[in-house]
């Protein structure tokens, strides 16, 4: 697969540098990067794959279940799967990181939402909440 690089909102930029074809659906490897003051609104929990994140550059202020932690270069945190997690960049510099989403599939939501974006969507709420549903996402409020 060519490298992708897919731009959700203001400051996230998401590249999908290996996907489902690419592994066999046995991981996603993404690379993004996050604007200072950017990050995730709520909570997520992912019910079919887990996730681990690498930070390259910056730092992240992940949360995992009820515990946060600021993640900085070179450092590893792991996401599993039907637990809460969201990050954000706290920081004044770009945060960059790595993704591993085991098994692959979940990465063809950027895609998918940037085509919905791209055909005149708005990004909101109504939006997102199906495309992620469809992907087995949900926000931690809705669990």
């Amino acid at each position: 697969m060519d490298q992708r690089t897919t731009l959700i909102g203001v400051g996230h930029t998401i590249t999908i540098a290996a996907g489902r074809e690419d592994t066999g659906g046995a991981f996603a490897l993404l690379d993004y990067e996050l604007a200072p003051g950017f990050g995730s609104p709520v909570p997520l929990i992912h019910l079919r794959e887990d996730e681990a994140a690498y930070v390259l550059e910056g730092r992240l202020l992940v949360r995992v279940g009820e515990t946060e932690r600021l993640v900085g270069p070179g450092e590893f945190v792991f996401l599993p799967r039907g637990i809460g997690h969201a990050q954000s960049n706290p920081g004044p510099d770009p945060a960059r990181f790595l993704v591993l989403v085991i098994p692959a599939g979940f990465e063809q939501y950027f895609p998918d939402l940037e085509a919905l974006l791209e055909a005149g969507a708005q990004l909101s709420a109504e939006i997102i909440s199906p495309l992620l549903a469809h992907y087995g996402v949900r926000p931690l409020a809705e669990t």
